[in-house]
């Protein structure tokens, strides 16, 4: 049965900001249906022996062991809006927390409580839609990324979004032309943009066909 409005209505608040009860099942939705955007997003960063590596908005952080696969010399950095999405990062990362190799910090994005020039690599999956002021975002990640350093964004273009009911409630959509130019006008060049349709478990519990993109841009 398809959901209700205002069903749609608490799905997108729920998305952008999870909290109480509803937000922990929200977390774990996310999780099975961003895997694979997730893994490819990860694909494209560059990671190293002893790279700092912020992701913003990790949700509950379930899958961050993806990069301690990749090489587990690394330090990541989680910045979340959601005070329970924090808690349930921490405790689901418990080891990882313990030993200081992960950190999950409560930030809306805007400001950025680390020094200038402090990470090589920052990433975030889904989040863009729901960045107030983009531009400021954008500044703030310039200024904590090390020159040269790499963003990643992976979203979903808005030919794809504007087909899901909840995206009406809260959510700004972008083209991959708009981000493009959006991070041109930033300071960023534009290092690889490349997109993949794939078949997912929505949040709506339906099975859907989606595209998303995925771009990598570099500090100027």
């Amino acid at each position: 049965m398809p959901l209700s409005e205002h069903e749609l209505k608490e799905l997108a608040s729920q998305l952008s900001h999870p909290k109480g009860e509803n937000g922990k099942q929200t977390g774990y939705s996310m999780n099975v249906a961003n895997d694979n955007m997730i893994r490819n997003v990860i694909a494209q960063i560059s990671v190293k022996e002893n790279s700092k590596i912020l992701e913003i908005g990790p949700g509950n952080g379930k899958h961050i062991r993806y990069l301690f696969e990749i090489n587990s010399g690394i330090s990541y950095y989680g910045a979340d809006i959601s005070e329970l999405m924090v808690e349930e990062a921490t405790t689901l990362n418990s080891q990882l927390t313990a030993s200081g190799k992960a950190v999950f910090q409560l930030a809306d994005g805007e400001k950025l409580d680390y020094s200038d020039a402090f990470f090589t690599s920052i990433f975030t999956v889904n989040t863009l839609y729901f960045w107030k002021n983009p531009k400021e975002y954008l500044q703030e990640i310039n200024r904590v990324l090390k020159p040269n350093g790499e963003l990643i964004i992976g979203f979903i273009p808005k030919s794809t979004m504007e087909k899901i009911p909840f995206s009406k409630y809260g959510f700004e959509l972008y083209e991959n032309e708009d981000v493009q130019n959006l991070l041109e006008e930033n300071n960023f060049s534009i290092d690889k943009i490349f997109s993949q349709t794939e078949e997912v478990l929505s949040n709506t519990g339906e099975v859907k066909i989606r595209t998303f993109t995925i771009i990598k841009a570099l500090k100027k």
